[in-house]
């Protein structure tokens, strides 16, 4: 089983001078090689269906009078985003044909390499021409090539954004092989990492189960270095049971007052780690010291520090407290149900309205950018990737199901209605059956996946503590749990059949 390890980095002075010392080559040389291809894109064929234009005769750049070809006549494609170096001898690649039986070389085709391979081979030439770069290990220029090879990958055929010039560095990859472990210890470990030597780092695992050693990045996170590791173990995933053999599920119903609430009537709290008052007071005093700096001094320096030393604890914390939860949810039923949600477009700014005079209509955009900050700051989304992973290891899958009106459809009489839901507060319009909006919500996501959701013997108050609707509140006040139709305590004797029965004469009370 192939799996990805983190492990924080303990370098000495000389070793962190290095690292950042590579982070500033590294960006520059990405830069310079995302500058080649930039000018290859605007210049040259753009278009990846037509066949390969060539061009006749020699050329040279306007700006810096560099002759291109000046033997003539000459016949060099024009790619899109292809890189034309000073010498074109290394624009060339060579392809041997052999014969299948002898392997002998038949014949030798002579060909344009591609930006890739071109630029390459430009770094070799800037390793023995230039001190900083022939600092940096050779690996770990080729693969920094090769990351922007995918960014232009991932712009023309997954239509992702272009390729940005980038202020600011803060990993690294060694290819597989590269980099050794040794001096393996209960507490820390020491790690090899070609050109910068033997680096401590915490040991939090198990490092005797690896089997082979894959790619290894190196991170610069709040002033701390880390290690990625991808490793292969000898563990073997366990085979995902078949919904048909599930005999319970949950439904997890993701939102923003209650993070998540559960199937079984239980929730968990939603700490809003950077949306708080306090937390955000405090990030936008740090913001502000930083536009107060004169820029490039020293004092900016330190506050951007600062500024991101902070923004790394929080992240942390969600990430601690996002796997506390995935791990409750996966450890509650055979099966998981969630929401198939498009958080992307959820979170998108609300669409300017003309209004026909040349101004603006009220869209309330602050309100929508408070949302926004707020559902980013829930992390919706790696919570399902966590709840998937811990399902993965544990054997249990995980459904789909719609989102449509799983938060105003009633469980008792499937009427679909948006007056159904205040709040928190669930009130059917039609049948009166009362609930808690979220826990219902999550309730009917996992009826749609054709089992039963797990009952809680436990009826705690919480699971629908106070749901009646404040129009109701002078006929009746709901003060049991009855998210199975139990009460919740013995002074209680109100039950949802008793509500339903007295929802008829409600109907004449002058508050409905």
């Amino acid at each position: 089983m192939q799996v990805r390890w983190n492990f924080k980095l303990l370098p000495n002075q000389t070793q962190e001078a290095t690292l950042e010392d590579w982070m500033v080559t590294l960006r520059k040389h990405r830069n310079y090689a995302l500058r080649e291809r930039t000018t290859g894109f605007e210049t040259n064929n753009k278009d990846s269906e037509s066949s390969i234009i060539y061009g006749y005769g020699s050329y040279c750049d306007l700006e810096s009078r560099i002759e291109f070809g000046s033997c003539c006549p000459l016949t060099c494609p024009v790619l899109k985003h292809g890189v034309v170096p000073h010498n074109l001898g290394l624009a060339t690649k060579e392809t041997k044909v052999k014969d299948k039986d002898t392997k002998k070389v038949l014949e030798t085709i002579v060909k344009w390499d591609n930006a890739s391979g071109i630029q390459m081979k430009v770094t070799t030439q800037l390793r023995n021409s230039l001190w900083n770069f022939a600092r940096v290990d050779s690996n770990v220029l080729q693969r920094n090539v090769a990351h922007l090879d995918t960014a232009f990958s991932n712009f023309y055929k997954l239509g992702r954004g272009y390729p940005n010039f980038i202020r600011r560095l803060d990993s690294f990859e060694y290819k597989p092989g590269y980099v050794k472990l040794r001096h393996i210890r209960k507490n820390y470990a020491t790690a090899y990492l070609p050109g910068i030597g033997d680096v401590k780092f915490h040991n939090s695992r198990d490092l005797t189960l690896i089997q082979d050693l894959r790619t290894c990045t190196i991170t610069r996170k709040g002033g701390s270095w880390y290690i990625s590791m991808l490793v292969n173990i000898a563990d073997i995933l366990p085979d995902v049971m078949p919904l048909e053999k599930c005999k319970s599920v949950v439904g997890i119903d993701v939102g923003i007052n209650k993070l998540i609430a559960l199937s079984d009537g239980s929730f968990q709290e939603n700490k809003r780690i950077s949306t708080n008052k306090r937390t955000a007071r405090r990030m936008a005093m740090r913001q502000r010291a930083i536009s107060r700096k004169l820029k490039g001094s020293k004092n900016k320096i330190k506050a951007v520090k600062k500024l991101r030393l902070q923004q790394h604890k929080l992240a942390q914390h969600r990430d601690g407290y996002d796997w506390q939860i995935a791990k409750v949810v996966v450890d509650t039923a055979d099966a998981i149900a969630k929401e198939d949600l498009n958080i992307k477009n959820m979170v998108k700014r609300a669409k300017p309205k003309h209004d026909g005079k040349g101004g603006y209509k009220r869209n309330n955009a602050a309100q929508k950018t408070g949302l926004n900050k707020v559902i980013l700051d829930a992390s919706w989304g790696d919570i399902f990737d966590k709840i998937a992973w811990l399902a993965l290891k544990a054997g249990k899958p995980v459904v789909e199901v719609s989102a449509r009106h799983t938060s105003q459809e009633c469980p008792k009489c499937g009427h679909i209605d948006k007056k159904n839901r205040k709040g928190e507060k669930f009130l059917c319009t039609v049948c009166h059956h009362v609930d808690h909006a979220d826990t219902k919500a999550s309730r009917t996501i996992g009826k749609r996946v054709g089992l039963v959701f797990l009952k809680n013997k436990k009826t705690l108050r919480a699971d629908c503590a106070k749901v009646t609707p404040s129009s109701y509140q002078s006929d009746w006040v709901e003060t049991g749990n009855h998210a199975f139709e139990v009460a919740g305590n013995d002074a209680s004797n109100l039950t949802v059949g008793y509500l339903r029965d007295m929802a008829e004469p409600l109907k004449e009370s002058p508050h409905l």
